[in-house]
């Protein structure tokens, strides 16, 4: 895509201050976003200057501080040169592009925001999780001009994982471990079984209450464990493909091609072998927990026995646990825990970022 150039626009002299957002993708997380910036985006100095979704544009007036989505559906079509173009005629490092759709087709629209000295925060874990080139250069990009591009919701919604691990390598410590559970729709699955449930029973109440995607397989391949463990271990300044990785996927080999609707109808033929698994652990004293870990350059994400009175054994609802283990944390690794899956704690952390960053 072409870069376009903006002829800057005069604003007042406080202008520059106030934030101004643009919101791309008004699902669960954007629209929640929406919502609270409207509730105190006055007080944070922000200003949403517009929201778009797959194929209409909204754009508010200069004096709005409450926000709508009535009009979007009327809005004209999408059109992402003439978005930018309009961003970018606004000061230098006054916008801030919000991410919020989960498309690839956006992510690779990043470089092109960060060139026109527009920052970026998003919770899809896309751009991240390209090749380590495309890493590098994305981070490069956002240095060289002066931006942001900040992404803490990567990894555990809400939760200041990824701000906990910079810190620490900001003042000096360096990262040895990390492991934990980083899936809130993992961790329901395996309370739910805990409880006497079927797996096939548990995943589909996670589906039907949004913890779960609309094809489940999505979450039980195991890529979205594995992605967020690829993001810290770049963080921490690993330089690993997703090739590299040791994934155990949950996805039975013959339902790992049917359609949605099989695999949902014919999942529960597998259930006796969950249970299988599920009194083979409890026989033990351990319950069942899907974790990742990163130890000596490698990145392990599958199926772990553990203690049933360990922190991660007595996991439930969608929380997630993290340990850090670094020089200065050695004979006692940092733990972060707490709900890592909703869109209120995801919005919010989104929000964050925003408000991280100085214009």
């Amino acid at each position: 895509m072409t870069q376009l150039k903006a002829i800057k626009q005069p604003e007042t002299e406080q202008a520059p201050k106030v934030k101004k957002l643009f919101i791309a993708g008004v699902g669960a997380v954007g629209s929640t976003l929406l919502k609270q910036v409207t509730r105190n985006g006055s007080a944070k100095s922000l200003r949403v200057l517009g929201v778009c979704n797959a194929r209409h544009v909204l754009w508010y007036d200069r004096s709005q501080s409450e926000y709508s989505l009535n009009d979007l559906l009327r809005g004209p079509d999408k059109n992402w040169d003439a978005i930018i173009d309009k961003l970018a005629s606004y000061p230098e490092r006054s916008v801030v592009f919000i991410d919020a759709t989960g498309d690839a087709d956006v992510a690779r629209l990043y470089p092109q925001l960060l060139e026109n000295k527009i920052h970026v925060v998003t919770p899809s874990k896309l751009a991240n999780t390209q090749s380590q080139e495309d890493f590098n250069t994305l981070h490069y990009t956002a240095g060289k001009n002066g931006v942001e591009f900040l992404y803490e919701t990567n990894v555990g919604a809400g939760l200041p994982i990824i701000y906990a691990i910079k810190n620490l390598q900001f003042t000096g410590d360096e990262i040895l471990e990390l492991s934990g559970v980083v899936s809130g729709t993992m961790t329901y699955l395996f309370s739910e079984l805990d409880k006497g449930n079927s797996f096939s029973k548990s995943v589909i109440k996670a589906r039907r209450l949004g913890y779960a995607e609309p094809d489940p397989r999505d979450d039980l391949s195991g890529e979205d464990v594995a992605r967020k463990f690829l993001i810290l271990a770049r963080i921490c300044g690993l330089k690993i493909e997703r090739d590299e990785l040791d994934v155990e996927s949950l996805i039975p080999e013959q339902l790992k091609d049917v359609d949605s609707a099989t695999f949902l109808e014919e999942l529960n033929q597998y259930d006796e072998i969950w249970e299988k698994k599920r009194t083979k652990a409890a026989e033990k004293g351990e319950t069942l927990r899907y974790t990742g870990s990163l130890k000596n350059g490698k990145i392990k994400v599958g199926i772990e026995s553990v203690s049933t009175s360990s922190a991660i054994g007595q996991l439930n609802g969608t929380n997630n646990l993290i340990r850090i283990k670094s020089r200065r944390y050695f004979d006692q690794p940092l733990v972060i825990q707490g709900p890592g899956a909703g869109k209120d704690v995801t919005a919010a952390g989104v929000l964050a970022d925003i408000l991280s960053i100085r214009n």
